[in-house]
């Protein structure tokens, strides 16, 4: 599994620096993040343990002018993500939508974000485990964050992110994540 999320680093990293010229001219890639999370907070341990923080993540956030064609406030942009888990979990990628919602006067902003995700058990489970089922192999991913802004273009993010599985993986059960990250705008 450390193979799969050294590769998938690495193809995001290959990604970003291909497009550095393009968001020069075009701001085509606005905001990076990154940051470490914490898994299962929905299972009632407790959340500053430190065996529950075991994930790294990065997220690309992309402009995309007409899609706030249908925002009356706010700002839409698609992301593209990954969840890198160095706890012995399943990594995961996902892609969808964000709004973000800044503040009038305060350097603060919510987001929400919708979308999908891949999980690496989809690949690496026994043939016949419920985890290459659809819906938990692949499924939904909403979000929902919290964030100030920082100098030099910078902020701070906390973000949850739930992951339903749909009863796909056996009994039903979804998994909710704690994230911290730093956001950098360019």
């Amino acid at each position: 599994m450390f193979g799969f999320a050294n590769r998938l680093f690495w193809a995001l990293a290959a990604l970003l620096a291909l497009s550095a010229p393009t968001f020069a001219q075009f701001n085509f890639l606005p905001e990076v993040r990154v940051g470490i999370g914490a898994r299962g907070i929905d299972d009632g341990a407790t959340l500053l343990d430190p065996k529950r923080i075991g994930d790294a993540n990065v997220e690309l956030l992309f402009t995309a002018p007409d899609l706030n064609a249908w925002t009356v406030v706010g700002e839409l942009r698609p992301h593209l993500g990954a969840t890198v888990s160095f706890r012995g979990k399943d990594s995961y990628g996902y892609a969808g939508l964000s709004w973000t919602f800044q503040a009038p006067v305060l350097p603060v902003f919510v987001e929400a974000s919708l979308g999908g995700v891949a999980r690496t058990s989809m690949v690496t489970a026994p043939e016949g485990d419920p985890s290459r089922n659809f819906g938990c192999g692949i499924g939904l991913r909403a979000a929902g964050s919290v964030g100030v802004n920082l100098p030099a273009g910078t902020s701070l993010i906390a973000t949850v992110e739930h992951l339903p599985d749909f009863g796909t993986c056996g009994a039903p059960r979804a998994n909710t994540n704690l994230g911290v990250r730093l956001g950098f705008r360019f």
